[in-house]
């Protein structure tokens, strides 16, 4: 699996690809410049783990976006996040095959 992980992350920083999707492999550790989004397929246990993720797209000054996949069993999670770090986020609900 070591040598898909590098692999894959070799061809984002030669920019092959332009979104990093996220796990908690990819919550610390990982110098990449010029990510423009990250998407969260699943919730960190805790705040600092979440702003390491999204704070990849704002490295040196620049910005970028964070989409955050949340189920229901996430919600409670999601929302200590905010209040640790005393920011709501915005939402966009999806119910069903919608």
């Amino acid at each position: 699996y070591q040598d898909k992980r590098l692999g894959a992350l070799n061809k984002f920083k030669a920019k092959d690809f332009n979104i990093l999707i996220c796990t908690d492999v990819a919550s610390r550790g990982l110098d990449i410049q010029g990510v423009d989004v990250v998407m969260n397929y699943d919730i960190p246990m805790n705040s600092k783990d979440y702003v390491h993720r999204v704070g990849r797209t704002a490295r040196a000054g620049q910005s970028g976006y964070a989409v955050s996949f949340v189920n229901q069993y996430e919600a409670e999670w999601f929302k200590l996040i905010e209040q640790l770090l005393g920011n709501s986020f915005p939402r966009c609900l999806s119910r069903g095959n919608t």
